[in-house]
């Protein structure tokens, strides 16, 4: 009886079965991650999914076709190459805000994701309500809104029908609100006191120390200090005017009539006079008394 042989048994060289395992590890992570790139790829190209359609309102002439055009351009493209930007839950919405904003004359703009298909652009606009304008280049002017703050430049604009403002100690600058918001509204009540009475304003000029003096459309000059309500130095000025004295006070027969000290209002009723070789300018004062 012939003996029993033992068959050897192979074993694999540990540097083998290492490498074996790893190339099976390489190869699940690489299809793990190519599956998850292609579900990605995939999923976020769902139609349901694709911000297709942007609409936008507000304003009264912005062209609406601009804030659309403006949004198109922030969604084209894809993040890392993979994932579209029209990707409803991805989209770059503050990206889109950064771009309308810089739409001229717009304000208050809002990015609605309306639905996986949707965006809403809705805004409001910048009226022009006055003009700032520089002492150095005259032609020179941005346009004020109701709170006094330069959104955009103004073409050159003819005539007195619009206020300018004018600031002693600064140039102006865009997207820049130069007065308090309150300073601003009590010129513009000042104004409009002045126009019920026939007296119109062209031209405001205000300093640091918040002096305002107005030029008058047929001449003359008032100054106020903004620290006071509108309505205090225009009722001293209607005050003098009621008085026999001053009767005869009317826009274009005056230099200026100061009303920044209360109750004490001063007249200079002396007009200037241009220089020549043998005269020049002499300007008399005249103190009055105003209401309380």
């Amino acid at each position: 009886m012939k003996p029993r042989q033992h068959k050897r048994k192979k074993y694999l060289d540990p540097a083998t079965v290492q490498l074996v395992r790893q190339v099976v590890l390489g190869i699940g992570v690489f299809a793990a991650i190519a599956t998850l790139i292609a579900l990605v790829w995939y999923g976020t190209r769902i139609d349901s999914f694709t911000i297709t359609t942007i609409s936008a309102s507000g304003g009264v002439t912005i062209d609406a076709e601009v804030v659309k055009q403006a949004t198109e351009k922030e969604l084209g493209g894809a993040y890392l190459r993979l994932i579209p930007k029209r990707f409803a839950y991805f989209y770059p919405e503050e990206k889109v805000l950064a771009a309308v904003n810089q739409v001229e004359r717009i304000k208050n703009v809002k990015v609605t994701r309306v639905s996986g298909t949707e965006v809403k652009v809705t805004y409001d606009e910048y009226i022009p309500d006055t003009l700032w304008c520089s002492l150095k280049e005259e032609d020179q002017c941005l346009f004020f809104d109701e709170n006094g703050y330069a959104f955009a430049d103004a073409p050159d604009l003819r005539g007195e029908s619009v206020v300018r403002y004018y600031t002693l100690e600064r140039d102006i600058e865009l997207k820049a609100q130069p007065f308090l918001p309150a300073d601003y509204e009590a010129t513009k009540e000042f104004t409009k006191l002045l126009s019920d009475i026939g007296w119109f304003v062209t031209k405001i000029e205000i300093n640091t120390t918040r002096d305002a003096f107005y030029t008058l459309a047929r001449g003359g000059e008032l100054r106020t200090s903004l620290t006071e309500a509108a309505a205090k130095p225009f009722d001293n000025l209607v005050t003098i005017l009621q008085s026999e004295e001053f009767a005869h006070i009317a826009p274009g027969n005056f230099q200026y009539i100061d009303l920044r000290f209360g109750s004490r209002v001063f007249v200079n009723e002396e007009l200037p006079q241009l220089e020549t070789a043998s005269t020049t300018a002499t300007t008399t004062e005249t103190e009055a008394e105003g209401g309380e």
